[in-house]
C-alpha cells in the first residue's frame, strides 16, 4: 500500500508498505504511474512480463531493483522511486536468484538514448551508500532529481 508519495518536477517518490510480492508491488506501482499519465493502460502487462524474462534485482548496500519496459509504453519520461518500510522478495538479475528489495527504480523512458544515460547514472547511484542512504531522509526527492533530472 502507498503510504505517501511525492513529486519533484518530473520525479515521483513513494513510500510504501512493502511486505508483498514483487508481482503485487510493481502492480501498485503500474496503477500508480498509469494514474498519473506516465504510462500507458498496457505498462503493467509489459512490466510484468518483461520482470519475469529478465529480473532486475541488484544487490548492493541495499537490495535494489530497476523494473522498466519496452518505450512504447511510456507517456511521460520519468523515476517512480518505492522506498520500502519492508522488504519485498524480488528476483536477481542474472541469476534468478530470489533476494530482499528495500528500494525500487520503476524507469519509465521512452528514447533508447535516455535509457542508456540514466541506466549508467543508476548504477553509480546505487553503489554510492551515502547516496542510498540520502533516499530515506527529506533531501531524497531532490538527490533523485539532482542525479537523474538532466536525462529526463
Amino acid at each position: 500500500m502507498i503510504i505517501d508519495s511525492c513529486k519533484y518536477e518530473n520525479v515521483y517518490l513513494l513510500r510504501i508498505d512493502g511486505g508483498n510480492d514483487s508481482s503485487e508491488l510493481l502492480r501498485e506501482m503500474s496503477q500508480y504511474a498509469i494514474d498519473n499519465d506516465l504510462a500507458t493502460e498496457n505498462y503493467l502487462d509489459a512490466l510484468l512480463e518483461r520482470e519475469q524474462q529478465y529480473p532486475t534485482g541488484i544487490q548492493a548496500s541495499l537490495g535494489i531493483a530497476i523494473p522498466h519496459a519496452d518505450q512504447c509504453y511510456t507517456i511521460e519520461n520519468t523515476i517512480v522511486v518505492a522506498l520500502l518500510n519492508k522488504p519485498v522478495i524480488f528476483k536477481s538479475m542474472g541469476y534468478g536468484k530470489e533476494m530482499e528489495v528495500e528500494v525500487v527504480f520503476m524507469l519509465l523512458l521512452n528514447k533508447e538514448d535516455k535509457q542508456v544515460k540514466v541506466l549508467s547514472e543508476l548504477v553509480n547511484f546505487i553503489q554510492n551508500e551515502s547516496k542510498l542512504k540520502e533516499l530515506f531522509t527529506e533531501n531524497g526527492l531532490y538527490s533523485i532529481y539532482e542525479t537523474f533530472g538532466k536525462y529526463l
